[in-house]
């Protein structure tokens, strides 16, 4: 079905990625498709698989006419499917849903009443909605933990205190903070218009560029505070190595101006780094990376 046979002002489109998940990506598709809300259409961009994926994305299309697919004829990267899911969305909100994730079916009903509930409350205009998540590790069934997203209750973080927080040199303690997401995002299209398009140069951390430059803007984010998504953990060339420290400091470098009017732009490279190996379980390597921060930046004590 043509998205203009079904938009309308209440219209919601879901968007998925896919890459080389002929696995998991019926599972995907099937809990868009049985979201309980009346009015949605299902956009799926598949970003030059060579899997199966996109065989399996046809056979469903002709199944489901709420669904539509796109295929790039060359691998784009996330943000670049993201940018070719936000060009081609009918909706008024666009929800990205991930090619390997599990979603309750009232999850866009929850995170719609969210986003205008806080817009009736506060008057803002620019708001990127999330959810809490249960986070199932690789090659497990079942859920090990819940990650808890940010601004999932009042106070909500808004403005540049959320580029502070993402660019690890504060975390304003006024504000709910936590993780952000792109597998539970959730805004109004204009919203994503009005920042701008996804930069296509990082594999990783497009959503947390898109996040700085919204906040430069005063977006604020917000969350429903319940698991929305079951996250399936996967194992990809992005998430390997030293890529994650790579698209960290990449995004450092981008805005080095800002980190630099405030004299903390090494600093927040030693962060980035102390963070990666945080993440490695490499706790005194970790740590070291840490002092040598505040060395450079002692107004972070």
């Amino acid at each position: 079905m043509p998205a203009a046979s079904v938009s309308g002002s209440d219209l919601i489109t879901i968007g998925i990625t896919c890459f080389n998940a002929a696995d998991t990506i019926v599972r995907a598709v099937e809990s868009a498709l049985e979201q309980d809300w009346p009015s949605l259409e299902v956009i799926v961009v598949d970003d030059c698989s060579s899997d199966g994926s996109w065989e399996l994305l046809q056979d469903l299309a002709r199944n489901h006419d709420r669904l539509r697919v796109i295929r790039h004829e060359k691998n784009k990267g996330y943000p670049g499917a993201l940018n070719t899911l936000i060009d081609n969305a009918a909706g008024e909100f666009v929800a990205i849903f991930d090619d390997d994730d599990d979603n309750v079916p009232d999850r866009l009903k929850a995170q719609h009443a969210r986003i205008t509930a806080y817009e009736a409350d506060t008057g803002a205009t620019l708001v990127f909605c999330y959810s809490n998540r249960d986070v199932v590790k690789v090659g497990d069934t079942k859920a090990d933990h819940v990650t808890l997203a940010i601004g999932r209750r009042a106070p909500e973080p808004n403005g540049p205190a959320v580029a502070d927080y993402l660019l690890s040199i504060d975390a304003d303690s006024r504000f709910v903070w936590g993780l952000f997401g792109s597998c539970t995002l959730m805004a109004r299209r204009q919203c994503f218009l009005a920042v701008g398009r996804f930069d296509e140069a990082f594999r990783r951390c497009a959503e947390w560029d898109m996040a700085v430059r919204a906040s430069f803007m005063g977006a604020h984010f917000i969350a429903v505070d319940r698991s929305l998504v079951t996250q399936y953990k996967t194992k990809t060339a992005d998430k390997a190595g030293t890529v994650p420290l790579k698209y960290a400091l990449m995004l450092r470098d981008k805005h080095r101006p800002y980190l630099e009017l405030r004299g903390l732009y090494r600093a927040s490279r030693a962060l980035a780094h102390s963070n990666f190996y945080g993440n490695k379980k490499q706790i005194w390597r970790s740590r070291l990376y840490r002092v040598l921060a505040l060395v450079l930046a002692p107004s972070l004590i």
